[in-house]
């Protein structure tokens, strides 16, 4: 769930994503439909997805190949495996923890106290010292894969990508799982089936961690691939008026943790207000994908070309590429209509101004800066309320009164 604003109201918004393998190339229609929300019916036109044989394609296209795992040694087991080796200091890796069982495995095998299993297993598996973005598993689904040659259907049981704070080897014991099936009986069948318990053990897993190069901000910055998508509301804007801009970071990474922009050396062109925060995720596969946004408010001081560059930076790590990088603005915003000499020498006091529903201030405020004149009000100085002062003479009067009545009430 997200709450953007729409002219500067909330606004609620739910994103439902399904993710569909192809099993064959072609064209496929995706019906239109409709759905209701508050009694508005809203539509969809529905589309075509067109779905291109791979040329590299050797396996059946129902079946995924998952080549980080040994050949098993048995028609059943269960694995921990990790999506890297090695990765950087704030660099993801994806844990996966699922149960293989071969095509031609003789035996049912069922699952029995699974939530209670899985916490004990977590518990164990989950690295300390990491910042972790977990996958919620709802339902267990058989998948087709195939290793080593041979069949086998995967089960997930637990998808998470962690994200190290440190730099020390993560050292992921075996864990073991049960489960129940039917017990071998030599005679007659009998009326209840005897079952008997099955350990299934993982093999534990190491992943090295490393530190990042020498950096002025080694440990202050984020690790990952990141673009800078930015948007301003418009941009020729009045002197003095207020404008939107947002700054979002597109990317793979750690996202719900990004820090904002830098902003750069305090400049006399513009007054920049903190930023309102944002995000969005999206797990895919064994990475999390996502959004984050960073909306100010600036008011331009003077006329001219303001480049928002000057402003703003963001530095972060590049593990693909292993070297830092920077995010720089590249919109330019043309501020201009009022009379620089006048904002330079006027020393009105300001009135407390509203800010109008588009985001721009209130016409009294209107071609001059925020700040113009607060240099020469006098903070002393309190203006008299006339219906203030009013109240408290009706106030002091009614008191006389009471102890009016008072007084001759004793005096008889």
């Amino acid at each position: 769930m997200t709450s953007p604003d729409i002219n500067e109201k909330k606004a609620g918004s739910q994103i439902i994503t399904q993710n569909y393998q192809a099993r064959a190339a072609g064209r496929f229609i995706l019906a239109p439909f409709t759905i209701t929300v508050e009694g508005t019916v809203l539509r969809s036109e529905g589309a075509v997805l067109i779905v291109r044989a791979s040329a590299t394609a050797s396996v059946p296209n129902t079946t995924t190949v998952v080549n980080n795992l040994p050949p098993p040694g048995g028609a059943a087991f269960m694995a921990l495996r990790a999506s890297k080796a090695t990765v950087y200091t704030g660099e993801g890796v994806g844990l996966t923890l699922s149960f293989f069982v071969a095509d031609n495995y003789p035996y049912q095998l069922n699952f029995t106290a699974l939530d209670r299993q899985l916490q004990a297993i977590i518990k164990k598996i989950r690295p300390a010292n990491a910042w972790e973005e977990n996958r919620p598993i709802t339902e267990l689904k058989p998948v087709p894969v195939l290793i080593g040659g041979k069949k086998f259907r995967e089960i997930q049981l637990y998808q998470s990508v962690f994200y190290p704070l440190a730099t020390r080897l993560l050292t992921l014991p075996a864990v073991t799982l049960y489960l129940i099936r039917p017990r071998p009986k030599i005679g007659p069948p009998s009326a209840e089936a005897e079952t008997e318990r099955v350990l299934f053990s993982s093999k534990p897993l190491t992943i090295a961690v490393r530190a990042l190069p020498q950096h002025p901000l080694r440990g202050q910055v984020a690790v990952g691939s990141f673009r800078l998508n930015e948007q301003l509301e418009r941009k020729h804007v009045q002197v003095g008026q207020s404008i939107r801009y947002r700054f979002s970071i597109a990317g793979e990474g750690n996202i719900a943790t990004l820090p904002a922009p830098v902003e750069l050396a305090k400049s006399t062109d513009i007054d920049i207000f903190p930023p309102k925060e944002q995000h969005s995720l999206k797990h895919t596969g064994n990475q999390v994908d996502g959004q984050k946004t960073f909306t100010y408010f600036i008011v331009p001081r003077q006329n001219g070309t303001i480049s928002l560059a000057d402003h703003f930076q963001w530095i972060y790590f590049d593990p693909q590429r292993a070297r830092y990088d920077t995010l720089r603005p590249r919109v330019r915003l043309e501020a201009g209509g009022a009379d620089v000499a006048a904002l330079a020498t006027d020393s009105v006091p300001i009135a407390t101004s509203a800010e109008s529903v588009d985001g721009t201030l209130s016409a009294s405020s209107a071609g001059r800066s925020l700040y113009t004149g607060i240099s020469t009000l006098d903070s002393t100085y309190q203006p008299i309320s006339i219906p203030v002062l009013i109240r408290s003479v009706a106030n002091v009067l009614i008191v006389l009164m009471l102890l009016g009545m008072i007084f001759v009430f004793f005096r008889r």
